[in-house]
């Protein structure tokens, strides 16, 4: 069940500071497109800038650099916020790690943040710690009555099941609204929308993407993600809601690397991201959406927009 005190902190604004992720950018050009025009008719504007760089958890997670390497992109993306006054809102699990907890520690380590800065000013600027970082999940869930009242398109007979992703879950708690062991807020956005939740056994677990295995261990990876992906079958939903891009781009990618290591056509799940999902029932336009990138499950997604009207 969501903590209700951390989903009261989070503000309604009219503005936020709309970081973009690597993955999404270069794979999945509907979960910004979509992200951005949600929240806009949810009455928050998105602000950009082509400053921003990746938010560094690449690098560290891959093992290629230290975590400390990675506070200076963080310092420096957060300061664009802070010139603005502007909070942070992000589409990724690993953004949102890296810029919440690297951001958290910063600004609350003094000797560390003096550090930093004296980086940062060579850049002409610096970093204060004053811009939250909130997932764009969490800004629907906060947002949720403004999107039952503007549900365009209701997800009436769709059955759904969900996938957090570890680096939400498993990460820090400084914003985080729900329980790693049983988080709900999906699940309960999904049926405000008029959808159906699936269950399935392997819904907590990890989509197998970590980054030193898909890097270095990468059939220990895929013989992770078959194990979810076997449990998404067994449940058999219309469509699998993720809330990262890294997580999207293994589940739906894989499927077809297992069929073709199989010679099965066994996978066929559509993978969408929550704001995907939160823009199809908002009625956006299906160009918007992107779904042109998606791999797996094409056929079951157009009956699922045949469904719930085009």
């Amino acid at each position: 069940m969501p903590r209700l005190d951390k989903v009261a902190q989070i503000p309604k604004p009219k503005q936020i500071f709309f970081f973009k992720s690597c993955v999404a950018s270069n794979k999945y050009p509907g979960i910004e497109s979509c992200g951005k025009e949600a929240l806009e008719i949810l009455g928050v504007e998105p602000v950009e800038s082509d400053e921003q760089t990746c938010c560094g958890g690449f690098v560290t997670f891959a093992n290629v650099a230290a975590p400390t390497a990675s506070m200076p992109a963080v310092a420096r993306n957060l300061a664009l916020a802070e010139e603005k006054n502007l909070d942070t809102c992000v589409l990724c699990n690993g953004c949102w790690t890296f810029l919440n907890e690297f951001g958290h520690f910063m600004a609350h380590n003094e000797e560390i943040k003096t550090s930093i800065n004296m980086m940062m000013n060579m850049m002409g600027r610096e970093f204060k710690g004053t811009s939250n970082v909130y997932h764009i999940a969490e800004m629907f869930y906060r947002l949720k009555d403004d999107i039952a009242k503007n549900v365009k398109r209701p997800l009436t007979g769709v059955k759904i099941a969900t996938h957090y992703g570890c680096h939400y879950l498993g990460g820090g708690k400084y914003s985080a609204i729900d329980d790693a062991q049983m988080p709900t807020y999906m699940e309960e956005l999904i049926e405000l929308m008029g959808g159906t939740v699936v269950p399935y056994t392997a819904n907590r677990e990890c989509c197998g993407t970590g980054f030193t295995q898909i890097i270095n261990g990468k059939d220990l990876s895929l013989e992770h993600t078959q194990h979810k992906l076997d449990s998404v079958n067994e449940a058999d939903p219309d469509l699998l809601i993720v809330q990262c891009p890294y997580c999207h781009s293994q589940l739906d990618r894989v499927q077809q690397q297992l069929n073709y290591r199989q010679n099965t056509n066994d996978y066929q799940t559509p993978v969408i991201h929550i704001a995907q999902l939160v823009g199809l029932a908002l009625g956006l336009d299906l160009p918007k959406l992107a779904f042109a990138a998606h791999i797996s499950g094409r056929e079951r997604l157009e009956k699922v927009l045949d469904k719930i009207g085009r």
